[in-house]
């Protein structure tokens, strides 16, 4: 069962550390227009829905080997551990709230336009934290 675990951990991290590229993302969003514009939104969007499904994953098999196959990790790592996982989620949910409303505008070019730094900011505030993440959960000796 450990290895099973080990799996799907492994594998939403590396689904989770595919938006590290998001920052990169954001700048072919802004190049697009019309249909094409809207076709890149809703695979974007898509994207972002399968990351917090990947986040979730992450957070349930990492929980379930630390506490369930590891001697008792520290208090402060799961702590540091949890709230970037949250903040992670977090980042990537306002993202896709903001495409999903440029989506639905009238004149998406238009509110694109106007979210503009708002959609850069976010990306790269998720791309910080899944780099403390990643440092967190490969320097857990720090924290014990």
């Amino acid at each position: 069962m450990y290895s099973f675990l080990v799996f799907i951990h492994v594998v939403s991290a590396l689904f989770l550390g595919s938006f590290l590229s998001l920052p990169f993302i954001i700048h072919i969003i802004f190049s697009r227009m019309a249909n094409e514009l809207k076709t890149v939104l809703n695979t974007t969007l898509s994207f972002m829905r399968a990351g917090h499904y990947a986040l979730v994953l992450l957070m349930f098999s990492g929980g379930w080997m630390s506490f369930g196959y590891s001697s008792y990790p520290s208090i402060l790592w799961a702590g540091i551990a949890i709230v970037l996982l949250v903040l992670i989620g977090g980042t990537i949910g306002m993202t896709h709230r903001n495409l999903k409303r440029i989506i639905l505008s009238k004149y998406p070019e238009k509110k694109l336009a106007e979210n503009v730094s708002t959609l850069k900011w976010y990306s790269w505030i998720t791309f910080l934290f899944i780099m403390a993440a990643v440092f967190t959960m490969t320097n857990r000796s720090l924290f014990s």
